[in-house]
């Protein structure tokens, strides 16, 4: 079981790797290309919209990897009830979109969201299908779906550069992605296995009942996507663009190394969802992803901490100097969330839900508290501040949650939690 675990793992990471050296060679081109305050605008018109984004799948992701793992012969009735809530999920997003963006931006920032925002409205149509792959095993066509697409993107990204496109340029590459998913999913209909991605029909009526199902999952997403991107929602509103900029020239050394938790406990996550009955093999798989992704990450964080000043003067040579004192903070994101992945990813399989959508809803009204208070005279570093110290909170609380479990039970705690 090791060997297969490490295996798809490997084969996550491999892909991610890719893709993460592809997105970050082309978001380092548009760091130098753009102004810091135009790169912050570019940055803040994502991030926005990611708030929004877990309309994109209705949280159903990991409920269709869950379900699939645990019940493999109804995945046709899964695919269909998850197809046809996503109809409604897409329609429900881009209404949110609008109703919240036209109030808080101005109308030049509003209409480069709605365009945004209408890509990954588009994208999320795709999101029952890549959740049904995933579960299935058939790692290589995600895999060649991410290399695509980093590849496409980055080629076009290069001519906008070379050509000097405005940053509306930019924000219409998101469409990039859905193009490729719908190539991804011309080519499946070839594929026997998966005929039946074309065959269901759209049942509105059916789809609510999996809705409310996915209604904790749906939660949790939330929670985690507000919690990770209220900062540069605050920066934006309190400061401007410019430390908008500063924040995010921090974070693009530190977010693209998350590919390697990501990978690691989305090759792990059926497994665990499998076994989640079977105490001895439970335990072996939350052993193994505590302890490798532990150990990465306090090396990762070690290592682009001590080599802060000099990977900062290698690529920006003094453009983004100011963003060294918040990467010195935010460094150590990656080892606390790689520890705190594999417990949350457990909980999770094991059905845990309700407790971490509680834990992180608490963490956000924390970190806006804390934002307040140190981002008018921190800037940028006050965010930092604010992120690693609820970081950590979480991560302490999560455990002893954990660990109680555990306690309660000698066997992970499955009755206690239940």
């Amino acid at each position: 079981m090791q060997r297969q675990l490490l295996r798809d793992s490997a084969i996550y990471i491999s892909g991610s790797v890719i893709v993460q050296v592809l997105g970050f060679t082309g978001m380092l081109l548009l760091m130098n290309f753009l102004p810091v305050a135009q790169y912050g605008k570019y940055i803040y018109i994502i991030e926005f919209i990611s708030i929004f984004a877990f309309f994109a799948d209705g949280g159903f992701t990991q409920l269709i990897v869950r379900e699939t793992s645990q019940h493999a012969s109804d995945v046709r009735a899964i695919y269909a009830r998850a197809q046809s809530a996503q109809v409604l999920i897409s329609l429900l997003m881009i209404m949110l979109i609008v109703l919240v963006s036209y109030p808080l931006n101005s109308r030049e920032d509003f209409f480069l969201l709605l365009i945004y925002g209408l890509s990954v409205v588009v994208s999320a149509f795709f999101s029952p299908m890549l959740a049904i792959l995933v579960a299935s095993g058939r790692k290589d066509l995600i895999f060649y779906k991410d290399v695509s697409l980093s590849v496409v993107k980055l080629v076009f990204m290069i001519a906008g550069i070379a050509l000097k496109q405005p940053i509306i340029y930019f924000i219409f590459l998101g469409f990039l992605n859905c193009i490729v998913l719908f190539v991804l999913y011309l080519f499946i209909k070839w594929k026997a296995e998966f005929n039946y991605f074309f065959r269901n029909r759209t049942d509105l009526r059916a789809s609510i009942p999996f809705m409310k199902q996915g209604l904790l999952f749906t939660a949790l997403m939330t929670a985690n996507v507000i919690y990770n991107k209220i900062d540069v929602i605050m920066l934006e509103k309190m400061l401007g663009s410019t430390e908008v900029g500063y924040y995010s020239g921090a974070t693009r050394f530190i977010y693209p190394f998350m590919f390697i938790s990501t990978a690691f406990m989305t090759a792990v996550f059926p497994s665990l969802a499998k076994h989640v009955n079977d105490g001895e093999n439970f335990r072996k798989i939350r052993y193994l992803a505590l302890y490798y992704l532990g150990g990465i990450g306090v090396i990762l964080s070690t290592g682009l901490f001590l080599s802060a000043d000099l990977v900062f003067n290698i690529f920006f040579d003094g453009k983004y100097d100011a963003s060294i004192p918040v990467f010195k903070v935010l460094v150590w994101y990656l080892a606390i969330v790689f520890i705190y992945g594999s417990i949350s990813n457990n909980l999770v399989a094991l059905n845990k839900v309700r407790f971490l959508v509680w834990l992180n809803t608490v963490m956000i009204a924390l970190n806006i508290g804390i934002n307040f208070f140190l981002i008018p005279t921190h800037g940028a570093l006050g965010a930092a501040i604010a992120t690693i110290t609820c970081e950590i909170l979480i991560l302490i609380a999560a455990s002893i949650y954990y660990l109680r479990g555990e306690r309660g039970n000698g066997e992970w705690g499955i009755e206690r939690f239940d």
